[in-house]
């Protein structure tokens, strides 16, 4: 077996393909599904036992950004429209027709699971579960494999080109490349969350629904729970016999793991705050349970810094690239970074925290007010290429919330039917990379616009 050196010790090399992506969640599945498609030899590494990050380990839903801004136009298509067809063939999620009459694509986290397995298979992606990217290797600035570490113990497998879809650019950060964290003023990334599902409740009239989230509303005030809303009684998941609620907040770094073991404490321990107030105060909710929490949901942390960087002001005004690879529509969505709770939502001008913030005492002049958040409503973004590569690493692709942005791009980029479009992109292109031969900076831009949109992506 061949070996690898690493300090005192020689570690197994147990795989080699031609494009190894990191991370399965929705721009990693989604580059690796592509790559494999178009005839490349794919290793996708998970450090759960199954695919979707947080579509599924973080019950995140629905999935947004497939329509135009405020609109029913799609501008995701391609896998997430596949995706969403095979989902709605099990029972798992509406049709492609109906998905687009609504804001967001309701879906079941388990239909999605085997959706992905089925894809990856179907596709000929070899799939690593439960393994964790813990290094890399690197020869001058040019990737040669990723450090992993499972129960088989540390090993390394080796590539020729890597996609780094990890969320908080790991891969990146390990090679030594340049990231960003967070917003510039102090390191900040957004606030994380999590959803949980609730069942065992009687049926509610709408009213009565408004009723109970107004008392939960008023003991938020109160101080009696940190969330940042009171609308528990959402259902944004597919099945109606639960809510899907997204209303847990906590400011911290999820690259530290103190602070995410934290986060994860914190978020549980207010949704069983929330169940206990219900059962003893809400007659409707005597019998209510937790059906499910997710993990604590990071929403930002680490960006490669690439040739472009994504702005917010391209999210608000709609900006267009001759190299476009992918379209996005969600809005400058910035979780107050702080982890403050209600009355305190989105970082912006009119903030609830005013003069308490140091951040909106320093930069009050610059930030966004709330009506300057969205693009043009019936329109969209685009995403460059550029945002994609590393301006130190050749042969290493962004993907989904990693890729190259601002804090104030990310905000609008970072939801999962954009990373699944810029998934998509960086797949098809590692995979076109090397078809042709060259770099992915010396990539032809035009004939990866033709090749994704002969896939079914709009571009």
């Amino acid at each position: 077996m061949k070996t690898i050196t690493e300090g005192p010790r020689e570690v197994p090399v147990v795989a080699s393909a031609d494009v190894v992506v990191c991370g399965g969640g929705p721009g990693g599945f989604s580059a690796a599904i592509a790559a494999a498609r178009h005839g490349a030899e794919v290793i996708l590494i998970e450090r759960n036992g199954f695919l979707g990050g947080l579509a599924t380990a973080g019950l995140v839903a629905p999935i947004l950004g497939h329509t135009a801004s405020r609109a029913h136009t799609a501008i995701v298509e391609g896998l997430l429209r596949e995706i969403t067809e095979r989902m709605h063939s099990l029972g798992g999620a509406p049709s492609w027709q109906e998905a687009l009459q609504e804001w967001g694509i309701r879906f079941d986290a388990e239909a999605l699971k085997i959706v992905l397995d089925e894809l990856c298979e179907e596709a000929g992606v070899r799939l690593f579960f439960h393994t964790w990217v813990v290094d890399v290797i690197k020869e001058d600035q040019v990737l040669r494999g990723v450090v992993i570490e499972n129960k088989s113990g540390r090993q390394v497998i080796e590539g020729r080109i890597f996609v780094d879809a990890t969320g908080d650019a790991d891969v990146a950060y390990r090679a030594g490349a340049p990231t960003t964290h967070g917003r510039p003023f102090d390191g900040r990334p957004e606030a994380m969350g999590s959803f949980f599902h609730l069942a065992g409740f009687e049926p509610l009239s709408e009213e009565r629904a408004r009723e109970i989230e107004e008392m939960v509303r008023e003991e938020m005030a109160k101080g009696r729970f940190h969330f940042y809303n009171a609308h528990f009684l959402n259902y944004n998941a597919h099945h109606k016999d639960h809510t899907a609620a997204n209303m847990t907040r906590f400011g911290g770094d999820p690259v530290k793991a103190v602070e995410l073991t934290r986060a994860e404490l914190s978020l549980r321990r207010e949704v069983w705050k929330l169940v206990r107030w219900l059962r003893a105060n809400v007659p409707e909710f005597r019998d209510c349970y937790v059906q499910q929490t997710s993990i604590a949901s990071p929403r930002e942390s680490r960006q490669v810094v690439g040739p472009y960087a994504l702005t917010g002001e391209d999210v608000r005004t709609g900006a267009k690239f001759p190299d476009a690879v992918a379209r996005g529509s969600w809005w400058i969505d910035i979780h107050c970074p702080l982890g403050r709770t209600y009355p305190v939502h989105l970082c912006i001008k009119e903030c609830a925290s005013g003069e308490s913030c140091p951040y909106w005492r320093a930069e009050h002049e610059r930030m966004y007010s709330r009506e300057e958040l969205y693009p043009p409503e019936g329109d969209w973004y685009e995403i460059p290429y550029r945002s994609l590569l590393s301006i130190q690493i050749p042969n290493l692709l962004a993907s989904g919330r990693c890729i190259s942005a601002t804090h104030e791009g990310m905000a609008g980029s970072r939801v999962m039917g954009t990373c699944v479009a810029i998934g998509q992109a960086a797949g098809t292109a590692a995979a076109l990379s090397l078809d042709a031969g060259v770099g992915l900076a010396e990539l032809d831009v035009a004939r990866l616009r033709k090749v994704l949109s002969d896939d079914g992506q709009l571009v």
